[in-house]
């Protein structure tokens, strides 16, 4: 009996192993099924405990290699095929490693003929072990994986692709193995973080090149520079100044009461405003070198900018105009505007509010992001902060799609640091708000397109129905909504051209700090905001940018994406004939290496000019500021003075009167409420049109004549504007 028993349990053995030969998994294990499993018994029950997930490999084991081997070679003439791929491999330089799960880089290049080297705590089993390989092909393809990345073990890899996520494998020396490709650059903080993307912008008119190179970007401003914190400030005043008067001048050209005999705020506000634009284009325009201008107390400005919240939210409005000065003020101030317009070009889009956004400088996916419109809210924000922050002023007139909001996801491709070789790839898609759009709001999910933070939110009823549900489009759907608009040449000649130069402009600037690396190239993503006329303002740079299959837009452009890169990178190199999907060169740069030298290397060579060279006469220095041409001549003071004389009358003189008077505001009660940064609300928008008709009715000779006919001339001027209406709340 115990020998039949005996038989019996071999049988059962046997007919067991050939059914996992068959086809079934557990037949692989032996002889290290004991490392793979641990069993526990439950009652009569036998529990399996899945392969420990903290395992971590260092490689094959000897068994698990010789156990891949014969696997491998039971088919024979698969297994020499995998040898000679494994050594033209090595012959001609192609092998490859992944870090991270970009199987588009893996099968374009396993396409061309590259074995990978799976990295060492990867090499492992674990696949097989776990079902992930659930049948027999399956299974003997992951074998000849493991068997080809054995093959080529002792070779280092040619070709590296890493995640963000991943650890850098320091191992090899990029300055003496110069066969390695790599996609990732010595340094890229000084444009991808927000601190440093700020840095690039103040420095990057050095670099502009027309039609070439030229960055349009938010004004922004690094919390951990005291230097900074000041100018912050400074621009958030003069940007008080400007927003009022934008606020006035499209209030009155929608014919909106903002001058009443009920108005409680004086017109001395008006004049303040001006004196400090005027004095901020002396400054731009090196005119305070030889004008002495006055000082502006703190407690002036703090009582101007508490009368500017009370008419901004609270929708306060000015005294009567008593002394019939207003077209003298809304004159000087559209010229003001339109010069400023050439210092602060986003001066046509920041809006009336003055918000700014407050950003963490090493998060991402929207993280610690904060909006604030009031003064002390921003400072006591910035004391309050752990980390560091960059302060950017908010685009408050971003181009809308049906009332929501919208970003550009533009991808680009460094090949080279010297000579800079850029490139763009053609296509990109569009993030979307999931709510309406909204400044009297400052949540999240209205202002921040990221998708890691518009995911969390439903789209709001009432919502358009060509808005898409996954929050984005791919650029074919964004070009159809263009041409059903009547825009159909706006990406070509607009949009596309400007992300260009911004993304040359700024790679331009951030150059000197780039070392010089042969076979490494990096991948990036920024994002632009287009405004009213469609130009692109760039928010920011991401490296390693995220190319998961988040939506069925990116599902289908982000493997795409990776797959192009290949074809540059590889398919390129060797053939300049070759096809480079859709990415498209948009900058070489003709230059040589840079020597660089020793002091003792420097030298001026030069002559000496004789002295008949100098004029010795006597020369008149006559300082004339009149002109009877103004649109020709940018003259401020000149302006004014045609404007005094057109008025008869002189009003813009910042007297000690003008001074008391604004003293006054700060004792006069104030019912500004600093709970709510979200009472936030104004009456209308400005339209730079508007300004550009206002401008030219003030200064036609041939519409202001005379005193007594400035009334006919203003109600003719605003006129011109009043058919455009704007939303906005009852006074």
């Amino acid at each position: 009996m115990p020998n039949k028993k005996r038989k019996l349990s071999r049988k059962k053995k046997k007919s067991n192993s050939r059914k996992c030969d068959n086809g079934g998994i557990e037949g692989i294990f032996p002889p290290f099924n004991k490392f793979a499993y641990k069993s526990t018994r439950v009652g009569d029950t036998l529990n399996k405990i899945s392969y420990e997930s903290t395992y971590r490999s260092t490689g094959l084991s000897p068994k698990e290699k010789s156990y891949v081997i014969c696997k491998c070679q039971s088919r024979s003439t698969r297994y020499v095929k995998l040898k000679n791929l494994a050594s033209n491999a090595i012959r001609y330089n192609k092998i490859f490693s992944v870090y991270g799960s970009c199987n588009a880089i893996r099968n374009a290049l396993l396409e061309r003929g590259w074995v990978e080297k799976i990295p060492s705590n990867r090499m492992n089993l674990s696949k097989i072990r776990n079902g992930t390989c659930s049948n027999k092909s399956e299974i003997h393809s992951e074998l000849e994986r493991l068997l080809l990345s054995n093959l080529v073990e002792k070779c280092n890899p040619n070709f590296i692709w890493r995640t963000k996520d991943e650890i850098y494998d320091t191992t090899i020396d990029m300055t003496k193995d110069y066969n390695t490709i790599v996609n990732k650059l010595n340094t890229d903080a000084l444009w991808t973080t927000k601190q440093g993307l700020c840095s690039s912008m103040k420095r990057n008119y050095w670099f502009y090149i027309d039609n070439i190179a030229e960055v349009n970007g938010p004004r922004t401003y690094n919390s951990y520079d005291g230097g900074e914190i000041e100018g912050f400030i400074k621009d958030y005043k003069i940007t008080a100044c400007t927003s009022l008067l934008k606020w006035i001048l499209s209030m009155v050209a929608n014919e909106r009461p903002v001058f009443m005999k009920s108005g409680k705020v004086s017109m001395t506000v008006v004049v303040f405003a001006l004196n400090r634009c005027k004095e901020y284009l002396f400054r731009k325009q090196n005119k305070d070198i030889d004008h002495t201008l006055p000082s502006v107390s703190k407690g002036q400005w703090n009582a101007f900018l508490k009368k500017y919240y009370q008419i901004i939210a609270k929708d306060d409005v000015f005294q009567a105009d008593t002394e019939n000065k207003l077209p003298l003020y809304l004159g000087y101030a559209n010229f003001l505007l339109k010069e400023i317009h050439r210092y602060r070009p986003q001066l046509s889009c920041e809006g009336c509010h003055n918000i700014w956004i407050i950003k963490p400088a090493y998060c991402s996916r929207g993280r610690g992001i904060r909006m604030a419109s009031k003064l002390g809210v921003i400072t006591n924000l910035l004391n309050k902060a752990n980390a560091k922050h960059v302060i950017q002023k908010y685009i408050e007139e971003p181009l809308l799609i049906y009332d929501t909001k919208f970003d550009i996801r533009q991808y680009y491709l460094v090949t080279s640091t010297y000579p800079l070789t850029i490139w763009m790839y053609a296509n990109c898609y569009l993030k979307f708000s999931s709510q309406k759009y909204n400044l009297n709001n400052y949540h999240e999910s209205i202002h921040l397109t990221n998708n890691a933070i518009q995911k969390k939110y439903k789209n709001y009823i009432g919502r358009h129905p060509d808005l898409p549900q996954s929050n984005m489009w791919d650029l074919e759907e964004y070009k159809d909504y263009l041409n059903r608009c009547g825009k159909s040449q706006v990406w070509d000649n607009i949009v596309y051209p400007g992300m260009k130069k911004s993304i040359i402009g700024i790679m331009l600037s951030c150059q000197d700090s780039l070392s010089i690396s042969k076979n490494r190239f990096e991948l990036y993503g920024c994002d632009f905001i287009l405004d009213k006329e469609y130009k692109p303002w760039l928010i920011e740079i991401n490296s390693c940018p995220d190319l998961n299959n988040t939506t069925q837009v990116t599902a289908k452009i982000c493997p795409d994406v990776v797959s192009d890169i290949v074809k540059v990178i590889i398919d390129y190199a060797e053939n300049p004939n070759s096809s480079t999907g859709k990415f498209e060169c948009i900058y070489r740069q003709s230059m040589t290496v840079p020597r660089y030298g020793t002091a003792a290397d420097i030298f001026v060579r030069g002559y000496r000019l004789s002295s008949e060279y100098f004029f010795k006469g006597k020369i008149e220095i006559n300082e004339i500021y009149e002109d009877a041409n103004i649109g020709k001549e940018r003259d401020i003071k000149a302006t004014l003075d045609k404007l005094k004389r057109l008025y008869e009358t002189d009003i813009m003189m910042e007297s000690e009167d003008d001074y008391n008077s604004i003293k006054k505001l700060q004792q006069e009660t104030c019912s500004h409420n600093t709970q709510s940064e979200n009472e936030l609300c104004v009456a209308a928008t400005v339209i730079t049109e508007q300004l550009d008709k206002l401008m030219d009715g003030i200064d036609s000779e041939n519409s202001i004549r005379l005193k007594s006919g400035r009334n006919k001339v203003l109600s003719s001027v605003f006129s011109k504007t009043s058919t455009c209406h704007i939303p906005m709340r009852r006074l």
